[in-house]
C-alpha cells in the first residue's frame, strides 16, 4: 500500500474513534470488516498507531500546537504522523517497524530518515519533512525538561501553565491528575502520578486464565509453545498466562474448548480475594460476561452454588456460552430487570462479590478514549450507583459472611470513598486485609501498604490494569444473655 493511502486510513480511523461512543477496539473491528481489502500488516499498523495516538493524545496536541505546519489534510492526519515520528520517545518504538511492514519497506535508514521518506512520499519536500520532525522532537524535549523542573517544587505552588504542562506530559485530563495528587486516601507524589500516567500510555498485552477444571498452567504453556505463541506465567496470579503478541483469540482452540479464558491478571486476583470455600453459596452481583464467575467456580472446584446476575441480557447470554465451554455446572444465571432483585434469588449468601460498574480508568491502556470522555459529573453518578449497589445487596450476606467490593478504577472517590461511606453507615461491617489470603494461595504482590486493608493495583508498579479490591466481613450477631 502507498504511504498516502496508509496514512489516510489511519487518520480516518482515528477520526471515527474520537467521535464514536463505541470502544476503539469495536470501532476498529467495524472499520476493518468494511474494508476487507486491507491486509494483516496494514490492519496491524492502523490499529497500533491509532491506539497509540489516543493514549498519547495530550502530549501530541501539546507538541503540535508549537510545530503544526501551515497546511495538512486534517488534524487527525497530523496526530498520526506525529505519533509515528515520536513513537520511540513516547514508548511506542514498535510503530516504525509496523509501518515499514505495511509499506513493504526495509528499515535500513534511521527512524527519523524513515519517517522523512514517508512524508516525502505524501507530498512534503524532503527538507521541510526533516525540519518538522526535528521541531517535533525539540518540542517533546522541552516538555520533558519543563516537567522535570516542575517535579522539584511542590505541586501546590504550580500555576495554571505549569498544571497544563504537567497534564500534557501525563497525557491525562488535569482534573484527574488533581484528584490523584490532592486526595488524602492516595497520598501520591507527583513523580508517582507521572509514572502511572506514562504506564497507562503503553499497550497492554493479552492475558489468559487457565480453567483449572480442565487443565493445568504448565500444560497450557506447552500447548502455546507448540503453536509458536510467545507466552509466560503471570507475575502474581497462579492461573494466569501473559501473551507477548496479539493474536485472534477466538480462533485459538484452547479458547474454543473452554480451557482458557481471556481475563486480565488484576481481575483474576479478585477471585483469590473472595477466597471461596467448597460448598459456599456465592453471589456475583455484577457478573457481566462472567469472567470472575467462572474463576470462582474453578476455585470452588465446581462444588458450590454461585448465582451470577446482571442487568445486561446480552452479557449474560455470553456467560451461558462460556459456562458450556468451560464445563461449569454450579452457576445459576439470573437477569435483574431494572436492577430489581427477583424472588428467585436466595435470601442469604456466604459471600457476595460486587464488581461495580465504574469509570474504568484503570483499563485505559486498552480503552484509551475513556480518560478523554470521563467528566467529574459522570464520576459522581458512578459513585452514587456504587453506594446504591452496596446498600441494596449487602443485607443478603449472612452474619460472618464476606463482601468483596472491586472496581477497575484508579479514582479514589469510587474506591476508598465508597467503602468508607458504607462502613460509616454500617458499623456491623469491618474491613479485612486481602494480603494474607493471597499469601496463602502463593501470591506475593509487592508494595502493598501494610496499614491499609484495601488493595490498589497500579500499572506502573504491578504491570496490571489499575484495580481496587476491598474485602469486608459482616460481624457475627452475638446472642443476648439473661
Amino acid at each position: 500500500m502507498r504511504a498516502e493511502a496508509l496514512l489516510g486510513h489511519a487518520a480516518e480511523l482515528l477520526r471515527v474513534m474520537l467521535r464514536s461512543g463505541q470502544p476503539p477496539d469495536a470501532v476498529a473491528r467495524t472499520y476493518f470488516q468494511r474494508r476487507s481489502y486491507l491486509g494483516s500488516k496494514e490492519r496491524r499498523f492502523l490499529a497500533e498507531v491509532t491506539f497509540a495516538a489516543l493514549r498519547c493524545l495530550g502530549t501530541l496536541r501539546h507538541c503540535l500546537a508549537e510545530v503544526a505546519p501551515a497546511k495538512a489534510p486534517s488534524s487527525e492526519w497530523l496526530l498520526v504522523c506525529a505519533m509515528g515520528c515520536l513513537g520511540r520517545g513516547l514508548g511506542h518504538a514498535h510503530l516504525t517497524p509496523a509501518c515499514a511492514a505495511a509499506l513493504r519497506h526495509s528499515l535500513s535508514a534511521s527512524e527519523e530518515e524513515f519517517w522523512a521518506e514517508v512524508l516525502l512520499q505524501v507530498g512534503w519536500a524532503g527538507h521541510d519533512a526533516e525540519a518538522w520532525i526535528e521541531a517535533l522532537w525539540q518540542s517533546l524535549c522541552r516538555l520533558e525538561r519543563g516537567v522535570a523542573s516542575l517535579l522539584e517544587q511542590p505541586y501546590g505552588e504550580w500555576d495554571g501553565w505549569q498544571w497544563a504542562e504537567f497534564a500534557a506530559a501525563c497525557s491525562m485530563p488535569e482534573w484527574i491528575l488533581r484528584r490523584w495528587l490532592e486526595n488524602p486516601w492516595l497520598r501520591f507524589q507527583a513523580t508517582e502520578v507521572i509514572g502511572m500516567s506514562k504506564a497507562l500510555q503503553l499497550p497492554a498485552f493479552p492475558c489468559l486464565r487457565v480453567n483449572t477444571l480442565r487443565a493445568s498452567r504448565p500444560w497450557v504453556l506447552q500447548e502455546l509453545q507448540r503453536s509458536g505463541i510467545g507466552a509466560s506465567p503471570t507475575s502474581f496470579s497462579p492461573d494466569g498466562i501473559r501473551l507477548w503478541e496479539r493474536i485472534a483469540l477466538h480462533e485459538l482452540p484452547l479458547v474454543r474448548e473452554g480451557i482458557v479464558e481471556l481475563q486480565e491478571e488484576a481481575s483474576q486476583l479478585v477471585g483469590y480475594a473472595v477466597a471461596p470455600e467448597r460448598g459456599w453459596r456465592l453471589w456475583d452481583a455484577c457478573a457481566g460476561a462472567g469472567g470472575k464467575t467462572l474463576h470462582l467456580a474453578a476455585l470452588q472446584h465446581d462444588q458450590g452454588e454461585i448465582w451470577a446476575s446482571d442487568v445486561d441480557v446480552l452479557r449474560l447470554r455470553a456467560l451461558r456460552q462460556r459456562m458450556r465451554r468451560a464445563g461449569v455446572r454450579s452457576v445459576q444465571v439470573l437477569h435483574l430487570p431494572n436492577g430489581m432483585l427477583p424472588s428467585a434469588l436466595p435470601r442469604r449468601f456466604d459471600a457476595l462479590l460486587v464488581d461495580a460498574p465504574c469509570s474504568g480508568l484503570g483499563t485505559v491502556r486498552r480503552t484509551p478514549t475513556l480518560k478523554w470522555r470521563l467528566t467529574p459529573e459522570a464520576l459522581q453518578r458512578h459513585c452514587r450507583r456504587q453506594r446504591g449497589l452496596l446498600e441494596a445487596y449487602a443485607p443478603r450476606v449472612v452474619p460472618g459472611g464476606v463482601l468483596v467490593y472491586a472496581t477497575c478504577s484508579l479514582l479514589p472517590e469510587e474506591n476508598f470513598g465508597v467503602v468508607q461511606d458504607f462502613l460509616q453507615a454500617h458499623p456491623d461491617w469491618e474491613l479485612e486485609p486481602v494480603e494474607p489470603l493471597w499469601r496463602a494461595a502463593g501470591i506475593e504482590v509487592p508494595c502493598l501498604p501494610a496499614e491499609q486493608a484495601p488493595v490498589l493495583l497500579l500499572p506502573s508498579v504491578h504491570g496490571t490494569d489499575g484495580f481496587f479490591i476491598a474485602r469486608l466481613r459482616r460481624r457475627l450477631i452475638r446472642g443476648r444473655h439473661g
